[in-house]
């Protein structure tokens, strides 16, 4: 998971990490560990947080700036 990406998509909601370790249910210490790469999300909560920033979870994974694009 892209962890500057996900840090990203937080400043740019306006929300704090208790903010959304709150709405997605999990204490503000494990959301730090997720956003700063240290621990690793499970599927449940990556669901959690791509519903809450409503995006894919692909995005994550796979910032479309880096994403690969077919060639033709």
């Amino acid at each position: 998971m892209s962890s500057s990406l996900l840090r990203e998509v937080r400043k740019a909601r306006g929300m704090t990490q208790k903010e959304v370790a709150a709405a997605i249910g999990v204490p503000q210490s494990t959301y730090c560990l997720i956003e700063h790469g240290k621990r690793p999300a499970d599927l449940e909560t990556v669901q959690k947080i791509c519903d809450l920033f409503q995006m894919e979870p692909d995005h994550l994974f796979v910032p479309k700036r880096f994403a690969v694009r077919k060639v033709k």
